[in-house]
């Protein structure tokens, strides 16, 4: 937990955690993405086209049930996953992405880079006050 309030506009957050709320600001604005949607869809992303179980998804982001149900059902009314029962195991739901959602996280991904690469300086992160590698 942060020992300081990082809206006290007389401390800087720490360096992590403002790059982190760059990254999600970026996403949110360019790609109406959340940093958990981005996980989400980089973590199907990285199955390439094979269906994830939920629980899988579940475990990776260390969510309640609830919430990662939330999120997937955001997820798939905006046209990025799809979710269906497992065949031959009914209680297991599972993940994929649509092309829809390949395409937003192949967009996300870039902006991410982009946003971490400005950020990190040889395997540091850096703080504001540091100017962008050239």
């Amino acid at each position: 937990m942060v020992d300081c309030d990082p809206l006290d506009s007389t401390r800087q957050p720490p360096p992590i955690l403002w790059t982190l709320g760059l990254l999600h600001g970026e996403l949110r604005r360019l790609h109406g993405l959340a940093l958990h949607d981005y996980l989400v869809l980089g973590a199907l992303a990285e199955a390439g086209g094979r269906p994830v179980p939920v629980a899988r998804l579940t475990a990776f982001l260390q969510e309640s049930g609830h919430r990662m149900s939330a999120l997937l059902k955001s997820l798939q009314a905006a046209g990025l996953i799809e979710r269906d029962r497992r065949d031959g195991d009914r209680r297991t739901v599972e993940v994929t992405l649509t092309d829809a959602g390949r395409a937003r996280f192949t967009d996300a991904e870039k902006t991410a880079r982009a946003v971490l690469g400005r950020r990190l300086v040889r395997g540091r992160v850096a703080t504001r006050r540091s100017p962008a590698p050239g």
